[in-house]
């Protein structure tokens, strides 16, 4: 997900892995002419990574690739994205903590960098993050009242927690159905059969608009303005 040079011809990794979370690792001569650490250094390499557990840092020893990132290029938009992705992965989460639905959605993005439902899996990767951080938006009870949700309620959304009954929390901004079905969807299920659903235009993009709302309110203004 990130990497920098360290010493004269090594390299920092930081990777994401489904067992551990965020490594931090060194790959000895990575910047050297000819390495073959160094095409597997790369942001966006997927591989199975051996490390040599040493006092400080880890060290690489060996790389066996499953995907190279030679696809991402000549996709500008998406591969911004992903590298907010990383970045944000990176900034949120400890060292040597799994989190593997992030984990999942996230090697998913990149591996389908250049497919067309490249907004919607970033929707699920920030989704997906909000729960693997503990902090999902609650999308079954009223956060206010703690009431259970029915279909014909007035409900509104609220970036501090999720669901609320509009009499509960009148400046909430008021959720639609098919809106409140679309964030239960990615909680519930794999991205391989959210992608296979037809989402509204108009649905996705308030969504997101929440999602990021509900963002900002726990971390902070941390996704660039046009990054979807």
């Amino acid at each position: 997900m990130r990497r920098r040079n360290f010493a004269e011809k090594d390299r920092i990794l930081t990777l994401f892995s489904r067992e551990r979370g965020k490594i931090e690792a060194i790959a000895k001569g990575a910047r050297r002419p000819g390495s073959r650490l160094s095409y597997t250094s790369d942001l966006g390499t997927v591989g199975k990574f051996h490390l040599h557990k040493a006092k400080f840092l880890d060290i690489i020893t060996e790389v066996n690739p499953i995907y190279l990132p030679e696809g991402v290029r000549g996709h500008f938009e998406k591969t911004e994205r992903l590298g907010f992705a990383f970045k944000l992965v990176d900034k949120l989460f400890e060292v040597d903590v799994p989190h593997r639905r992030t984990y999942e959605i996230l090697k998913r993005a990149v591996e389908s960098v250049s497919e067309r439902d490249d907004q919607l899996l970033f929707l699920a990767f920030l989704i997906n993050l909000l729960y693997d951080f503990g902090v999902a938006p609650e999308m079954v009870f009223c956060t206010v009242c703690h009431q259970k949700v029915k279909p014909n309620d007035s409900l509104g959304f609220s970036p501090k927690s999720g669901l609320v009954h509009l009499k509960c929390l009148k400046d909430a901004e008021p959720i639609e159905i098919n809106e409140i079905k679309l964030i239960r969807l990615i909680l519930k299920y794999p991205f391989e059969q959210i992608s296979r659903a037809k989402i509204d235009r108009r649905v996705f993009e308030r969504v997101y608009r929440m999602i990021r709302t509900y963002l900002e309110w726990h971390f902070g203004k941390i996704i660039p303005e046009k990054i979807l």
